[in-house]
């Protein structure tokens, strides 16, 4: 789905582009950022493993990296801050030593999700919803026809471990990267408010739905308590 998400971007970017650049330069740009972002993934694992044991600089290091190669994608390629970081994140989440940071990095998770969606509440537009209702449940039913299905399906046909219905219910949902994708589209003038803000209302909705649809679908599935075993009469 990233992947995707990030190639529909680039197409996104080098069709409309922006309105100081044309699309041959948005897309060298692109193209640009792409490879500054590879090669400092490579770099940042060499000085992540030199920075193993100090735990201060190791987060400094991964936090102050990933900062400067989002500011770098807006500067360079012209591209929104959210979809730059994206991006880098992509670009330096390959190593072992970038699992580590992610591992460090854990206890702010919690603070960034709440700030997240804080962010997705101060740009709904309740008015704006309101006239793109239909938007709302078209899209709400293509991530369960297109994602919650189509999950479900493959997991049966791939025998995997776990309740197909489980993971189907928790894969249906409009992820962090839609609204990043989203939003350059309004930006880009690729789609009209309304559209957008039945994008905003869908991740809210899709991600509260599975989470709490996918416990409840687990509780019904729990396995009963194996019995214990009897002691053998003497």
């Amino acid at each position: 789905q990233d992947i995707t998400g990030v190639a529909l971007a680039v197409v996104l970017l080098a069709i409309y582009g922006s309105a100081a650049r044309p699309p041959l330069e948005a897309f060298a740009g692109l193209i640009a950022f792409a490879v500054i972002a590879v090669v400092a993934g490579l770099v940042l694992a060499r000085v992540l493993r030199r920075l193993r044991t100090e735990h201060d600089l190791f987060l400094i290091v991964s936090v102050a990296t990933g900062l400067a190669l989002a500011g770098a994608g807006a500067v360079i390629a012209g591209i929104p801050l959210a979809l730059a970081a994206f991006v880098a994140g992509l670009a330096v989440a390959e190593s072992p030593e970038s699992a580590e940071a992610r591992r460090r990095l854990l206890p702010f998770r919690d603070v960034f999700a709440v700030l997240f969606f804080v962010a997705i509440g101060t740009l709904i537009d309740p008015e704006a919803l309101g006239r793109g209702l239909g938007w709302l449940a078209l899209i709400v039913g293509l991530v369960i026809g297109a994602k919650v299905v189509v999950s479900y399906l493959l997991a049966r046909a791939a025998r995997l471990r776990g309740e197909p219905v489980q993971i189907g219910i928790g894969l249906g949902q409009v992820g962090e990267f839609s609204f990043v994708l989203g939003s350059t589209a309004a930006a880009a003038g690729a789609i009209g408010p309304e559209v957008y803000e039945a994008i905003l209302g869908s991740v809210v909705l899709t991600i509260i739905g599975s989470t709490v649809l996918v416990r409840l679908v687990g509780r019904g599935r729990e396995p009963a308590e194996p019995e214990p075993a009897m002691a053998p009469a003497g």
